[in-house]
């Protein structure tokens, strides 16, 4: 049974080590922060199973609105950053600071 909560927590921190290593792209940095959620909605479920609570099954659904809503706003900054910028490279954002 530890294995299943092992799985999880390995690929958390192979999403943030992605997110580290590919911080060029943003279409790389969605994807791993959508791994993320969703990675921590089934380490969520198991707990909730072992522990038989309806708390923490609440708080799954909560993180999957989350998600959802991330991945929309996260694909229209995208369309809008491919739109103006001609890639979806994150480094020309940096004019727009100044």
């Amino acid at each position: 049974m530890i294995i299943f909560l092992i799985i999880p927590i390995l690929s958390i921190l192979f999403a943030l080590l992605g997110i580290i290593l590919n911080k060029k792209y943003l279409l790389s940095i969605l994807i791993c922060i959508e791994s993320i959620l969703l990675n921590l909605i089934v380490l969520n479920l198991f707990l909730s199973f072992f522990t038989i609570t309806l708390h923490t099954q609440n708080f799954s659904l909560y993180l999957l609105t989350l998600s959802a809503i991330e991945a929309s706003v996260g694909v229209a900054l995208l369309t809008l950053i491919t739109r103006n910028f001609n890639s979806n490279n994150i480094t020309p954002l940096n004019l727009l600071k100044s």
